[in-house]
């Protein structure tokens, strides 16, 4: 193999030409691409324990609490997540950090020579940190799938645990029309013998959990009443559902801990990896408080953007006692729309600004969306003109900006130093 094509990327610069190419949207749902590079690299079986986590909504704030569970253990935990908002680089974490772009350039190209050519976006990305996470020799690796769970990249990787978070109507037009279609999609991910934990879920898609579960031979576990949160208002993560993942987390890891055998550094012991845990874990985007700035009002960020996350979102302000002045909000042309526009009208008795997206085809356009509100709603040129708008209408009262994360992806294209704590 001579040196160029060893080097099939010389710059991080051209992975992220190659990804652009991909297309972020493309999908191809069969394991046989990724099977191929993972057993060329003799990385099928990951050779550090890994937990896959599935579901609707929760997912990257359980795996988020997962992550500083382990943390707190002494643990060196690699963490998978999408999307991501500024760089694919925060997809992909050690221990909370991002690796530098030299390093993703190094292991893009390892990923090209196990055949790694032919991989979609997220397959590509997904093989990627399969190999970062042997290079750093974690001691636990936690993937966050991405859609679904029978067809879904990470169900790839052969894994220790499957966590189910809530299952909601998402993505109907890939995964069923049904809240039972889109769960038995999800309990694909399930494998015999291995543990599969859940917590918070509705009575038909618990039935659908267990019955896949039987099916397969999983060790099919609930996290109520087997683990118990510290009683602390310590929480990295705002609201009473981030509780449930938080103990959906726990349960989890102490599967885990049972598994391995892990035990706390010498300087700690179980309570306090706790209430570590569940003090540090964070994540972007999932009701981010921030403060007022001198060209920002105060704000509220969360990535709510089907039914089920607006019920949460909803009574995380409720809980919180927060009352947005502004809400900007806006969607992807997939979404539900009718069902959505009176979930976000409820959340602010003023105006509404629908920013239209600066760079998403797969958006619905700002115009056509107000079609649906009332006349609180304002067209906005941009999420910029949006939030100039809010400062002014807003003064000194908050502003909630939520719906799709491609548009919480544009806030942070702004504000990219608002994605660190």
């Amino acid at each position: 193999m001579s040196e160029t094509e060893r080097n099939f990327f010389a710059t991080y610069e051209d992975f992220e030409a190659h990804l652009l190419k991909l297309g972020l949207f493309h999908m191809d749902l069969a394991h046989s691409r990724i099977d191929a590079v993972l057993e060329e690299a003799e990385l099928k079986r990951p050779d550090y324990p890994a937990v896959q986590v599935v579901g609707t909504n929760g997912k990257g704030s359980t795996s988020s609490f997962l992550s500083a569970f382990g943390q707190a253990t002494g643990l060196t935990v690699g963490l998978y997540t999408s999307p991501h908002f500024v760089t694919p680089r925060e997809r992909i974490l050690i221990n909370g950090e991002m690796l530098d772009e030299e390093e993703w350039c190094d292991v893009a190209n390892d990923v090209m020579e196990c055949g790694g050519k032919e991989l979609t976006y997220f397959e590509l990305l997904t093989v990627m940190a399969v190999f970062m996470f042997s290079d750093y020799e974690v001691d636990l690796a936690i993937f966050e799938a991405g859609l679904g769970g029978t067809h879904d990249a990470t169900s790839a990787i052969e894994r220790d645990l499957v966590v189910y978070t809530p299952i909601g109507l998402d993505h109907v037009d890939v995964l069923g029309a049904s809240i039972e279609e889109i769960a038995r999609d999800k309990a694909g991910a399930m494998r015999k013998d291995m543990p599969a934990v859940t917590h918070m879920q509705t009575k038909d898609v618990m039935a659908v959990l267990k019955d896949e579960a039987q099916k397969v031979g999983a060790n099919f576990l609930t996290a109520e009443g087997t683990v118990t949160l510290p009683e602390t208002g310590r929480f990295g993560l705002v609201g009473a559902h981030q509780k449930d993942n938080a103990l959906l987390a726990l349960a989890a890891f102490s599967k885990l801990v049972g598994i391995y055998g892990w035990t706390p550094a010498d300087i700690m012991d179980w309570d306090d990896v706790k209430e570590l845990g569940v003090a540090d874990a964070w994540i972007a985007g999932r009701f981010q408080h921030i403060l007022a700035t001198d060209t920002l009002p105060e704000m509220y960020l969360d990535g709510a953007h089907n039914e089920p996350a607006f019920d949460v979102l909803t009574a995380a302000l409720q809980d919180t006692g927060v009352k947005p002045a502004v809400v900007i909000f806006g969607c992807m042309e997939n979404k539900d729309i009718q069902t959505l526009v009176p979930k976000v009208q409820a959340l602010t008795a003023n105006t509404i600004l629908l920013p239209q997206f600066t760079d998403m085809q797969r958006a619905e356009p700002a115009a056509r969306l107000a079609t649906h509100f009332d006349e609180r709603a304002v067209v906005c040129d941009s999420l910029q003109d949006a939030l100039t708008r809010s400062k002014e209408i807003a003064g000194d009262k908050p502003v909630l900006l939520c719906g799709s994360l491609y548009l919480l992806a544009e806030f942070f294209a702004l504000h990219p130093e608002l994605l660190q704590r």
